[in-house]
């Protein structure tokens, strides 16, 4: 299998991210016939083939997109003051507006940076956006108590200790830690040559991987990569529950605690960008993550049609991610627990 195969496990979330954020980027940059696969050994890796670009030239086009991100007039840098303090426009977890005003006031900000990527034709720039969610003005509890978090992706899991939120805190630092390096760093970190985590300082305890896997040191190209690597997990708002968010999953069983997790798929033949964001935000995948989790369920005539909707389209397996939850309850920290892969039965 031909193409640059990437570091990292294909039980931890971030490895599967980061290739979609890879893909992202090069297709966004022009490049045709960008698929990703994934190797058929036990340590299997995610490949990423792009026609005419070797490791050089898609560092350099990382450490492009990398660049124009960090610069000040970015929507990554954009803040608002709407709430009170300052944070980042395109957050879709902020501290909740005071008042209707405070809403429309952040509303408004928020349609200005969309319309600034509209203009300037960021169509990778306004998937994430449109993949991160927003805070969410419609959202009550029984008591009349908003719920503004409940707008966003469940794969946004930046904590919230500090008052600090996910663009401008995480997006937009790891940009300018790209930025800062040269072509042959960046092409280091996306080859698992080199793990320098400036972000995270290094520490054996770091949140890099922001959720994506557990604490600890992330090369922030590859960080990067899979925080762009969210664009291809849409969120649908509901107004009586929290929004749906793509390649998330919860159920209730026997009477006991609901339990999440996230699903993704590992394409055994090479699959385009395309295909591959129909997988993610299909009901077909859903349902045998879902499957998955009960025993006996495969028999189910739906469950082996799903099977069978995802094997003719590449995907050998599925990877299945508990929801991890630790932390205070004031500011929890979500994760992605260590995956398990569940073959399709051909």
């Amino acid at each position: 299998m031909s193409g640059l195969e990437l570091p990292g496990d294909v039980r931890v979330a971030l490895s599967h991210a980061a290739a979609y954020g890879l893909a992202a980027i090069l297709s966004d940059a022009g490049t045709p016939g960008v698929t990703i696969a994934w190797t058929p050994a036990l340590d299997s890796r995610a490949v990423i083939a792009a026609a005419g670009r070797d490791s050089d030239a898609m560092a350099d086009l990382i450490l492009d997109h990398a660049r124009r991100h960090a610069q000040g007039d970015s929507w990554t840098a954009a803040t608002t003051l709407a709430t009170g303090a300052a944070a980042g426009t395109l957050s879709p977890r902020i501290k909740a507006a005071s008042d209707g005003d405070a809403w429309a006031a952040l509303t408004r900000a928020r349609r200005a940076a969309i319309d600034a990527q509209v203009a300037r034709r960021g169509w990778l720039d306004l998937a994430l956006i449109g993949a991160l969610g927003e805070p969410a003005y419609w959202r009550f509890d029984a008591q009349g108590k908003g719920r503004p978090d409940e707008g966003a992706s469940r794969w946004e899991m930046k904590t919230r200790n500090r008052g600090e939120d996910f663009v401008q805190h995480r997006l937009h630092k790891l940009a300018l830690s790209v930025a800062r390096r040269d072509a042959g760093g960046v092409r280091d970190g996306i080859l698992g040559a080199t793990a320098e985590d400036e972000v995270g300082g290094n520490a054996p305890d770091s949140r890099t991987a922001t959720g994506l896997a557990g604490p600890g040191p992330v090369d922030n190209v590859l960080a990067w990569c899979a925080l762009w690597g969210l664009a291809l997990f849409p969120v649908v708002p509901r107004t009586g529950r929290p929004s749906e968010t793509a390649g998330h999953g919860s159920a209730r069983t026997h009477g006991g605690p609901r339990r999440s997790w996230f699903h993704l798929p590992v394409p055994t033949r090479p699959v385009t960008l395309s295909r591959l964001e129909t997988i993610l935000a299909s009901e077909q995948l859903a349902d045998a993550a879902a499957a998955a989790a009960t025993p006996g369920s495969e028999r189910d005539l739906g469950v082996r049609s799903a099977s069978e909707w995802l094997l003719d389209r590449g995907v050998g397996a599925i990877v299945r991610f508990p929801v991890g939850v630790f932390g205070s309850a004031s500011a929890p920290e979500r994760r992605a627990l260590l995956g398990s892969v569940e073959r399709l039965a051909q």
